[in-house]
């Protein structure tokens, strides 16, 4: 059990920080998919309970990981099939390996901190980057339409916004461990993830990703704070900004060559999924039909994974919240109270940025 527990670490190392990608010796060593067999062998002889299925949004999950690659079978390619199958299988392995191997609290806690310091150690080879460290080769972008140079990561966050969106999951628990430790050494530890994450998201440039910041930031104040009163207030101003900008995105959208062209990406979205009802056009085809993205992940799902994949996208979505709101509700134990404000506010960054950027497939959620 310890084996297979420190297994699964790795296997988040090596998703997370892809050593394979750029370390010198390592590159081009299909590492994951090695570990990938030791950790699928050990597990078949293994006395862990082998139950996938515990919650709701393991259930969802599943559903959403089995259409992506049943939307593939539309396309008759069998090579992108069984790529997909393979990239997806890895994903699954991740997952329901986390649903059998942390069966303590011990586990969970440091499965949990060793993610955000891994997301915060990308993004400080992120700030790097832009200041001539450039320890991946990933290069920075130069986006025509802003005038600026965005920073970028490798693997799962080649883009800037995609690094932007990830990196938000360690603002809500930085703050946490800042706000509930009393050793000098943890709060000097969360700051510097603080300072790391929220510098590396400006650096990015991404429109989007700093709105999820902001949401992100808002809803961890709202589930941190134990005053009714500031909650109710919270809510308001939340209710409030969202308006404000519904009705700034909504003024002269018509001349707006970015707004005119998600409405047109949607407008393909829809007809992608007329098209192929229950499973969608297949997973990454929407740019094959289309020559920008969807900016939408529902939009996305239902396009390329058509109605099961959409309805797996929202189980997930309805299952993870309410567990949160009834961890929040039910928990007395203060020792828990970063972990659902930290996990319900990086869920509120991913709603809001799905909502204008494409997060069907992010790893982190």
């Amino acid at each position: 059990k310890i084996m297979l527990f420190f297994g699964l670490l790795l296997f988040l190392f090596l998703q997370i920080i892809r050593p394979q990608d750029f370390v010198p010796g390592l590159q081009g060593v299909r590492l994951v998919l090695y570990l990938m067999v030791v950790l699928l062998i050990g597990l078949l002889f293994s006395p862990v309970d082998k139950k996938l299925i515990r919650t709701p949004q393991d259930k969802y999950a599943g559903v959403f990981l089995i259409s992506i690659v049943l939307s593939t079978l539309t396309l008759f390619w069998f090579s992108y099939i069984l790529d997909t199958a393979i990239e997806t299988m890895k994903t699954a392995l991740m997952y329901y390996f986390l649903v059998m191997v942390i069966a303590s609290e011990d586990r969970f806690q440091k499965t949990v901190w060793t993610m955000v310091a891994l997301m915060g150690w990308v993004a400080l080879m992120g700030v790097l980057q832009y200041h001539g460290y450039d320890i991946t080769g990933a290069g920075m972008d130069f986006a025509e339409d802003k005038g600026v140079w965005q920073i970028k990561g490798i693997g799962n966050f080649d883009n800037p916004n995609d690094l932007a969106y990830s990196t938000v999951l360690v603002v809500p628990f930085a703050l946490g461990l800042l706000f509930q430790t009393k050793a000098f050494l943890k709060r000097i530890i969360a700051l510097l993830l603080l300072i790391f994450s929220t510098y590396c998201i400006y650096l990015t440039k991404s429109r989007g990703g700093q709105v999820a910041l902001a949401a992100s930031l808002g809803a961890w104040f709202y589930l941190w704070t134990k005053n009714p009163k500031i909650k109710r207030r919270l809510m308001l101003l939340a209710i409030t900004g969202i308006i404000a900008v519904g009705i700034a995105q909504s003024t002269g959208y018509r001349q707006d060559e970015s707004a005119m062209g998600r409405i047109q990406a949607w407008s393909k979205g829809w007809q992608l999924l007329k098209s192929n009802p229950i499973v969608g056009g297949g997973k990454d085809q929407f740019r094959e039909h289309y020559k920008k993205d969807t900016h939408s992940s529902y939009v996305r799902a239902g396009a390329e994974l058509g109605l099961l994949g959409l309805y797996a996208l929202m189980g997930m979505i309805y299952a993870v919240a309410l567990t949160i709101l009834s961890m929040q509700k039910l928990i007395v134990d203060e020792k828990w109270r970063p972990y659902y404000a930290g996990f319900g506010a990086f869920f509120v960054s991913y709603l809001v940025g799905s909502i204008f950027s494409t997060r069907t497939y992010d790893l982190i959620f």
